[in-house]
């Protein structure tokens, strides 16, 4: 989908989101030179886990995507399935900070409401945070996926805001639908740093409110037979000041066989000096 082909003034339809984000995430971009840390999933993993599988975001669209390879396969954070290896292939020398974050502007459609509760159980929604920039991604409570590398890289973000600081707010919202109490501590703000900023949110709810959030996010969360199988993909929005979403990025991670996610601390500079970038400029 174009930029001029989508529409300015209402939300997106189902299918015009859809190809959004199978757009957004594909391996290649439209120019056809291919998108920076993506990887695939392995057949093993397919083959393994298919079966026993629970699909709750995007539902089956999602399964076409995660095991036919369209577009949402390579930015995806399995928690501790320690026998998978789902890592980037790491981003080239010399890409540009776009390509490196994935981001592409999504234009001006009305961004998805959220109402949920936030890590003191106070209600939360994105209604409330009209004229603020909202940065919102996606991870698990207890920071068992992508959360240590992306945590990192708001927290730093946060910090290089500068005078726009009090314009921008980050929501994280939780994706382990195993896992949808929170507490005011949650690990996945306490590990990262992230607890002591009054402008991050950790939001969750009912499991009905979360699939809610993820179906209009387009956020594919996969539960396993076994406990310790949750798996999503990884995105991240910049929602501008009046409402409507203007860029997608790709967080990604280097994942090792026990199942942790880490970066270089450059690349984790990187990312979040791109995360400040865009917010800035959607609140100047």
């Amino acid at each position: 989908m174009t930029r001029d082909s989508e529409p300015t003034g209402a939300a997106l339809s189902e299918e015009q989101r859809a190809a959004v984000f199978a757009g957004a995430l594909a391996p290649t971009g439209p120019d056809g030179r291919p998108r920076i840390g993506r990887g695939a999933i392995p057949g093993k993993f397919a083959l393994a886990v298919a079966a026993t599988i629970v699909v709750l975001g995007l539902g089956g669209v999602l399964i076409e995507h995660y095991f036919g390879g369209v577009g949402l396969t390579g930015a995806t954070s399995p928690s501790t399935l320690p026998t998978t290896h789902v890592g980037p292939t790491g981003p080239q020398l010399g890409a540009t900070t776009r390509a490196f974050m994935g981001l592409r502007d999504i234009a001006h459609a009305k961004a998805p409401p959220i109402t949920l509760r936030d890590q003191f159980n106070r209600p939360w929604s994105l209604a409330e945070h009209r004229g603020e920039v909202v940065v919102l991604t996606f991870f698990n409570r207890d920071c068992t996926d992508i959360c240590p590398v992306v945590g990192a890289e708001l927290r730093l973000a946060r910090l290089g805001l500068g005078a726009f600081a009090s314009r921008v707010v980050f929501a994280v919202v939780n994706s382990d639908p195993r896992h949808p109490d929170v507490g005011p501590q949650p690990r996945a703000l306490t590990s990262t740093g992230l607890a002591r900023s009054r402008s991050t949110y950790f939001l969750s709810g009912a499991l009905r409110q979360l699939n809610a959030v993820w179906v209009g996010y387009g956020l594919s969360v996969k539960v396993g037979a076994r406990t310790s199988q949750v798996a999503h993909n990884n995105v991240m929005y910049f929602i501008a000041p009046n409402g409507r979403l203007a860029a997608l990025a790709v967080p990604f991670g280097n994942e090792d066989r026990s199942g942790l996610f880490s970066l270089s601390a450059a690349e984790v500079h990187r990312f979040a000096r791109g995360i400040a970038t865009v917010a800035v400029s959607l609140a100047g």
